[in-house]
């Protein structure tokens, strides 16, 4: 089966999530140990003029909007997500969003959705099924690039 690495498109005015050390203990976004994280965040975020809030954002962590989820949900029905919401507040806007608590794999995982730890940095990656439905539904502002 083949699998894609999934990245935030390049080239994009994103929303820059900011200040959020202290707020999210990234080292317990894990299947053992997301339940002693709050069931959802309030983070603040930076957006500059034409922002777009894509489907997926890979920075610094995963966060999917709900119809992401939703096709999450079809591949893996138990997967855990936990809910947050951005904030700029110099702007008043606000966006929803959700960050699925994915299973760590290795190279021969068989996962439909999985993140793997590549050099300092985790990797998220995604079946070719998921990755057909992700694309089938529109979603917008994600990169795919084929793992060899």
């Amino acid at each position: 089966m083949e699998y894609f690495q999934l990245k935030t498109q390049r080239g994009n005015p994103v929303p820059e999530i900011v200040s959020w050390y202290g707020k999210l203990d990234t080292r317990k976004l894990t299947r053992e140990h997301y339940k002693e994280l709050p069931k959802y965040f309030l983070l603040n975020m930076k957006t500059g003029m034409d922002i777009l809030y894509p489907d997926i954002l890979t920075e610094p962590f995963l966060l999917v909007s709900k119809e992401v989820m939703d096709v999450l949900k079809m591949y893996e029905e138990t997967m855990p997500f936990l809910f947050v919401v951005l904030f700029d507040t110099a702007k008043g806007e606000n966006a929803s969003y959700y960050l699925p608590i994915l299973k760590e794999g290795d190279g021969d995982c068989r996962e439909p959705v999985y993140r793997i730890k590549n050099r300092n940095q985790w990797e998220i990656r995604v079946r070719m099924d998921v990755a057909e439905s992700l694309l089938a539904r529109g979603a917008e502002g994600m990169e795919l690039t084929a793992i060899v």
